[in-house]
């Protein structure tokens, strides 16, 4: 069985909206109850116009509960996450109901206690079922979700509620796996070890029971952690939806065009040339956008008024319900058209291409150092180049090549208003000069949090092995050379390799894939892949694991985090990540010094 989000989706909702029988209403017109986590999963897949074809008329939040109008000609789907606060508004709706009748649909797994709780609240028996639907994360794409809880959620979610998503993502996809992560990592750990438990608990209730009963090898449950590759989120894309995300940002698969001034809706089930064009490179993306608005023009030109009239009744009835249709497709060209616009503004203002090409040559070696250093010095030299991405270019030398001293040079010459606008604030000055040290595997952990880069490299990895991969270009473009590290460990994992510089993958086994494959697993064939990045994935990853599951048919993958990054949302936890370090070891910048770094 394939792993495919959308189609997981497509089967829940269909449940959550179909009609149930034997209700004696005169009215097929029914309302939406959602909470504030669900509100974010019907939103990103379904559109106003999809949910009145559901006959949904009304969407409301049950956090708004006593605020709501009693109509009692309405029925009420409910669809809402087991959470301790949305339990309890539910709870009081029943209690005090505004609607005909109720159908409870929870996103994930509820426990006994909450359960009772709902049922002694029923008094007037309006719930006429009640039924979980595990869906407890966001779909973005057909193989990328992310379990962040929207606005509310960071990096520091506790592992209770992370596991909670990823197993009501397991239960989604009928698998009971093997979960493995890195071993440098007590997060990961952590986290593993509460989904184990959720798995082994679970199978008490039979949920787990089973699922792997159709595959011939369990499958995997891969846990990574996102400052074991600090590289990826830094390097500039040039592939369309991670450009978007780069340079425009993408917020639940909306987009924000500030030149045109609307909003607009990204999603691969219902834009066919996003679909087609969404892992596209920079180049073949125009292309193809040329191709889009040819056709377009070809298929409007054979019904213009002029080739109408020549047309006998039922061609020209044929071609009149079309006109909907090209209608849609105007707007959709036009939506297309302001984004690649925008992004093409961003590429010439911010000079990426000699940005984006240099910082392929770092982190590849595709130059010499002395090289390399001296074009590093000339974009500094640079007024016209943007602060952070100069930033970014010393970052990734300072990694690429630890063992130099250049940093000064490249920090003094940042410094200077004669060449930087605006000049860098205390907390990009303070990453760039403990970015690489931050890497080394000899730094002591600090005592009070593992959210530390140092921490992470406690088990002697070294810079060298993490490029011994990527000195070598793995592509004939010269800006997409880079392959993020994901790369190399999931090769690792389908075809091991015994010397390896991989970090060491952990295993922990649920009980009942023991009891189905017996215990010694450590050769097993590998089919199905989950991947999950703590601390957030990027849309380049996401292209990746794409195109290596085209690429090979026999491998199902799927990889989601707990938030989606771009550069400048991993900088931001990257200055977050210094200044904590920073506090921790009592050097807390006195109040003069922190307003002069907000300013």
């Amino acid at each position: 069985m394939t792993l495919h989000l959308n189609k997981i989706s497509e089967t829940y909702f269909d449940k959550l909206f179909k009609h149930e029988k034997g209700l004696n209403t005169s009215s097929k017109a029914r309302v939406l109850l959602l909470d504030q986590f669900t509100t974010p999963i019907i939103s990103m897949c379904y559109t106003q116009s999809q949910l009145l074809q559901r006959d949904i008329i009304l969407i409301e939040l049950v956090e708004k509960q006593k605020s709501l109008n009693i109509m009692k000609h309405l029925d009420c789907i409910v669809y809402i996450k087991p959470d301790k606060e949305s339990i309890q508004h539910l709870i009081a709706e029943l209690n005090s109901p505004h609607f005909n009748s109720y159908q409870v649909f929870l996103n994930n797994t509820i426990d006994k206690n909450q359960l009772e709780k709902l049922a002694e609240a029923d008094e007037y028996e309006v719930v006429s079922n009640m039924v979980e639907i595990f869906q407890d994360y966001l779909i973005v794409n057909d193989n990328l979700f992310m379990t962040a809880r929207g606005d509310q959620a960071r990096q520091t979610r506790n592992y209770i509620d992370q596991s909670n998503s990823l197993t009501s993502l397991l239960l989604s996809l009928k698998k009971c796996p093997i979960i493995k992560h890195e071993s440098n990592s007590v997060d990961l750990k952590r986290l593993g070890s509460e989904i184990l438990y959720s798995i082994n608990s679970n199978s008490n209730n039979n949920l787990f029971d089973d699922l792997n009963r159709l595959s011939d090898h369990p499958p995997i449950l891969l846990l990574l952690e996102r400052n074991n590759d600090p590289i990826t989120p830094l390097i500039t894309p040039w592939t369309y939806q991670s450009m978007i995300h780069e340079f425009i940002g993408i917020h639940k698969n909306i987009v924000d065009l500030k030149d045109s001034n609307e909003k607009v809706t990204l999603t691969e089930v219902l834009d066919k040339f996003y679909r087609e064009s969404m892992y596209l490179n920079y180049g073949d993306l125009t292309e193809k956008f040329q191709k889009y608005v040819e056709e377009y023009k070809k298929q409007t030109k054979q019904s213009s008024i002029e080739n109408l009239k020549t047309q006998n009744l039922n061609e020209l009835k044929k071609m009149l319900t079309k006109f909907p249709e090209f209608k849609k497709l105007s707007s959709n060209i036009l939506k297309h058209l302001n984004i690649i616009s925008e992004l093409d503004k961003e590429i010439v203002a911010q000079d990426l291409w000699e940005i984006g090409e240099l910082q392929q040559s770092i982190i590849c070696s595709l130059d010499s150092q002395l090289v390399l250093k001296n074009r590093v010095m000339e974009v500094l030299g640079n007024i016209k180049v943007s602060t952070v991405n100069k930033i970014k270019l010393i970052l990734l030398y300072s990694i690429r090549f630890p063992s130099t001293n250049e940093l000064s040079l490249f920090t003094s010459k940042l410094n200077d208003p004669a060449m930087t606008n605006p000049l860098p604030t205390l907390s990009q000055l303070s990453l760039i000069k403990k970015f690489r040290t931050l890497f080394s595997s000899n730094i002591p952990p600090v005592s009070h949090t593992n959210n530390t880069l140092g921490n992470i490299f406690n088990k002697k990895i070294t810079i060298n092995d993490f490029f011994n991969s990527r000195s070598q270009p793995k592509s004939d473009n010269v800006y997409m050379q880079y392959v993020p590290r994901l790369s190399d460990i999931l090769s690792n994992l389908i075809t091991p390799q015994e010397n390896s510089t991989q970090t060491p993958l952990s295993t922990l086994v649920p009980d009942i894939v023991s009891k189905q494959y017996g215990s010694n697993l450590q050769y097993e064939p590998v089919q199905d892949i989950i991947i999950y990045i703590r601390g957030g994935v990027t849309y380049e990853e996401s292209r990746l694991v794409y195109e290596l599951g085209k690429s090979n048919k026999k491998i199902n993958l799927i990889i989601g985090g707990d938030t989606i990054h771009n550069s400048e949302s991993w900088l931001n936890n990257l200055y977050d990540l210094v200044n904590e370090s920073e506090e921790v070891g009592n050097t807390v910048p006195d109040r003069r010094t922190q307003l002069r770094d907000i300013l």
